[in-house]
């Protein structure tokens, strides 16, 4: 190991770091050294005393790589005082000092020894990925080394080449050590395109081609996810296969350990390689032999849904952290070239880091671990950055549905939960397994396991999970895209985890190989109902209420009844595809599942029939499965469906007319000026926010339109008012008005301001303008002939400064009707002059 590693320079202030406190920030750009280096050079401090450093590493692949070169450093095999633990795979022994793990297994590790007793050090590597485990496992041992380390605390050291180190140093109260990255120098070349997230296959294999012939050694592309890597590779294979020394190699996360391994292995001149890969190859690994970065500057990451508890492909513009995290795969040797097909100026303008994984995925598993490990709610640990409360409550919620925690408790496994709980492995498939040995079927159960955590071992063929199994159990032969020892291997792996599990056996059904109820028992927020199809695609309707959709030429497509098992597509899509699915009957869940499936009396008012329609339906989540006509409902159901059709048509179609409007208005206006009275609120949202208080006791026998056509509103709404309130209401807000030629006009309340009619000629002497509550009405002084000649809030004003100009224009076109040049003193009427002069 090379001793001119940046790295070197900042080993002393880590180790003066440790030893004075128990928590370390090391933030190092990319081939600074820090994965090979730190923990080789803390392997003799004191305050180890015999104990072993645990390092998380995000990825297997990463893991297991790091693992292998600190021992190479050290001129050991694996497993002596380096050693590494994985899923299914590890290498470890009573010498090591060394322990590099994937953070599930730290968590597995605290569940088995909260306190960590022979662990001295936890290093988070790679932090800056802010992976659900990594937040998980970092939580988990702040509050590990709180309870049962008082004395001896777990040191903790977080390292990364990006990293917010202002909310980890204010979690971990510790200052950042900064170190340099190798300095071989990275040249950018920068296109001027607009950075979109689509169609940027053709122009990334353009780039690469254009750095193929311009650039020697190997190259690194980026791209967002497998699909566009198989058409770069299968575009690059065309443009470039004439190469003899040429390799097209694909890297992403499903591909199994050794070919992951097999791609990052070096090449020797003049053999060159193209890699064409996800984020994997971010961080973490470093594959040998990369001289040039071709960026797609895009990245695919999954992000869960509560709304609809399924998981969709989001692509997005990779954030300046990633993108200076791939340009520095480049040069780690020697002088490298990065080739970014946005601008400059894009650049400063993507965001500066991802989300946290705990913010956008499925927290199944975490709530479940948390649940084990004892905590109450979900903040109750000290969390970099908190789980959602929506996400984390659609997490609780299935659980509960799969009986693995006590319903209406906090956090409290129940016996099938904490069985579950001891197989470590995500839940679903933890309920299926346990599902399949009380069946007496564990090793169809084991083999379902495999094919869901492994992954989808055919590329093209239909969604057919019996095709699986077959191919799996060797009755059916086709090419598949991972090798079938990998699935047997993780299907022997699944039947010895459920070896240690007790359960009794309860074999509820004569056909003990029928899958579909360990199916049903994990995935019941999955079952599928048929509902329509065009020329290419079957439509099923989920219990979540969510479309997703088959191939019409697929088998499964032709079955009423699914369980869609692997369900997802890409953001902004209206409706999800089934990538994965099995047939099940309506009686499989009627007899083992009977809690599954809710009878409602279900009522609604049909607009069309105008009346109440009152039906008794059986529903598994939101699907309908069958209804049928009930009897007479409760009144409370009857309130309720009226209230329900109110609230989503408005108040309109109740049987408002002019006198319960009116009484509305007077009461509103009330409401809103009369501050010495405590008034109800009248208003639309208020009404219907209320329709329980006062609309129900009238409503509860009512079941048709002609029925609900003699609700006397305007009684309703008066009772709602006391016998103080009703006289205050008459007297301050008469609904009529006595003037000055004694007659009675209405005031229209329903305009802003309470309007009064009259003719111009009936307020003849009146200067002192009517007010209600220190509000003034508005006036609309009327022609003889009953036409609009003036408006005023102000009687004074208008007789003194408008009247003159309204009876010159007005005396000679009703000349049979007073016009005097004096109002004021002019006597009130509605009379014409002949009449008042034969009075």
């Amino acid at each position: 190991m090379s001793n001119e590693l940046p790295i070197y320079q900042l080993i002393p202030d880590l180790k003066r770091q440790l030893n004075q406190s128990h928590e370390a920030i090391l933030e190092a750009a990319p081939g600074a050294g820090k994965t090979t280096v730190v923990p080789l050079e803390l392997m003799e401090e004191t305050w180890l005393k015999g104990r072993k450093i645990i390092m998380l590493e995000p990825r297997r692949l990463a893991a297991k790589t790091a693992a292998k070169r600190l021992a190479d450093s050290l001129q050991e095999p694996l497993g002596e005082r380096i050693g590494y633990r994985i899923r299914h795979e590890g290498k470890e022994s009573k010498n090591t000092q060394v322990l590099v793990v994937t953070e599930g297994v730290l968590t597995r590790m605290l569940h088995d020894d909260p306190s960590l007793n022979d662990i001295a050090l936890v290093i988070f590597d790679e932090f800056h990925e802010r992976n659900l485990h990594s937040d998980l496992a970092f939580a988990l041992c702040l509050q590990a080394r709180e309870l049962y380390r008082d004395e001896d605390p777990l040191k903790l050291l977080v390292m990364s080449a990006t990293l917010d180190t202002e909310v980890l140093e204010a979690r971990l109260n510790c200052p950042t050590l900064t170190s340099q990255g190798r300095s071989f120098p990275i040249t950018t070349h920068y296109g001027n395109k607009a950075l979109k997230t689509f169609q940027i296959t053709d122009e990334v294999v353009r780039l690469t081609c254009q750095a193929f012939n311009e650039e020697t050694g190997s190259l690194l592309v980026f791209l967002p996810g497998q699909k566009e890597i198989r058409q770069a590779a299968s575009k690059l294979q065309q443009q470039l296969g004439h190469h003899a020394h040429l390799s097209i190699l694909p890297l992403y996360g499903e591909l199994s350990l050794k070919e992951q391994e097999q791609v990052i292995q070096p090449v020797v001149a003049p053999a060159r390689k193209i890699v064409l890969a996800t984020a994997i190859a971010q961080t973490s690994l470093t594959i040998e032999g990369i001289r040039v970065v071709v960026d797609s500057g895009l990245s695919r990451e999954a992000r869960f849904d509560a709304n609809t508890a399924i998981t969709r492909l989001h692509t997005r513009r990779a954030t300046q952290a990633e993108t200076t995290q791939r340009m520095g795969r480049a040069g780690r040797t020697e002088e490298g070239i990065c080739y970014r097909w946005w601008s400059e100026a894009q650049q400063y303008q993507l965001a500066p880091q991802a989300q946290p994984q705990i913010e956008i995925s499925d927290l199944n598993s975490l709530v479940m671990d948390l649940a084990k490990w004892g905590v109450q709610a979900r903040l109750e640990l000290d969390w970099i950055t908190p789980p959602t409360e929506s996400h984390w409550q659609q997490s609780v919620d299935l659980l509960t549905k799969l009986s693995a925690l006590a319903p209406n408790e906090a956090l409290q496994l129940t016996p099938l939960g904490k069985h579950m709980s001891e197989l470590g492995i995500e839940p679903r498939l933890a309920r299926l397994l346990i599902e399949g040995i009380k069946r007496g079927n564990g090793q169809a159960a084991g083999s379902v396991c495999a094919i869901l955590s492994e992954g989808d071992p055919f590329t093209q063929h239909n969604s057919c999970l019996s095709d699986r199994l077959a191919w799996l159990n060797g009755t059916l032969s086709i090419n598949s895209k991972r090798p079938k020892p990998v699935y047997q291997k993780a299907r022997q792996q699944w039947l010895q985890r459920s070896q240690n599990i007790f359960i009794q056996q309860n074999i509820t059904r004569k056909d003990s190989n029928d899958i579909a109820p360990l199916l049903i028992s994990a995935f019941a927020d999955r079952i599928a109902l048929r509902v329509n199809q065009d020329n290419e695609r079957v439509r099923y309707k989920l219990t979540n209420g969510r479309m997703a959709s088959l191939d019409v030429q697929d088998p499964s497509a032709q079955e009423p009844w699914l369980i869609a098992l692997d369900i997802g597509g890409h953001h902004g899509q209206e409706e999800d595809r089934i990538f994965l699915a099995h047939p099940i009957q309506l009686d499989t869940i009627e007899t083992d599942f009977p809690y599954l499936i809710e009878t409602k009396q279900h009522l609604t008012w049909s607009k069309k029939d105008a009346r109440l329609l009152s039906e008794l339906q059986r529903w598994i989540g939101k699907l309908c499965i069958d209804k049928q006509k009930s009897n007479k409902p409760s009144e409370a159901d009857i309130c309720q469906a009226i209230f329900v059709y109110i609230r989503q048509n408005s108040l309109s179609v109740l049987p408002w007319d002019d006198a319960s409007e009116q009484l509305r208005a007077r009461i509103q206006f009330a409401f809103t000026h009369d501050k010495n009275t405590q008034w109800p609120d009248y208003s639309d949202d208020a009404l219907l926010a209320g329709l329980e208080n006062w609309l129900a006791p009238y409503v509860g026998a009512i079941t048709t339109q002609q029925a609900m056509n003699k609700l006397p509103l305007a009684n309703i709404l008066l009772n709602q008012l006391d016998w103080n309130q009703q006289q205050t209401l008459n007297n301050n807000v008469p609904p009529r008005l006595d003037i000055a030629s004694g007659a009675s006009h209405k005031i229209d309340y329903k305009e802003q301001p309470p309007t009064l009619r009259v003719k111009l000629q009936e307020m003849f002497g009146t200067t002192t303008h009517p007010t209600f509550f220190n509000q003034t009405i508005r006036i609309e002084l009327l022609s003889p002939g009953q036409r609009p000649l003036a408006v005023t809030q102000d009687l004074a004003f208008f007789w003194k400064e408008a009247y003159p100009e309204v009876r010159k224009e007005m005396r000679g076109r009703y000349p049979k009707h007073p016009w005097p040049e004096d109002p004021m003193s002019a006597q009130a009427t509605a009379k014409t002059n002949r009449a008042l002069r034969s009075s």
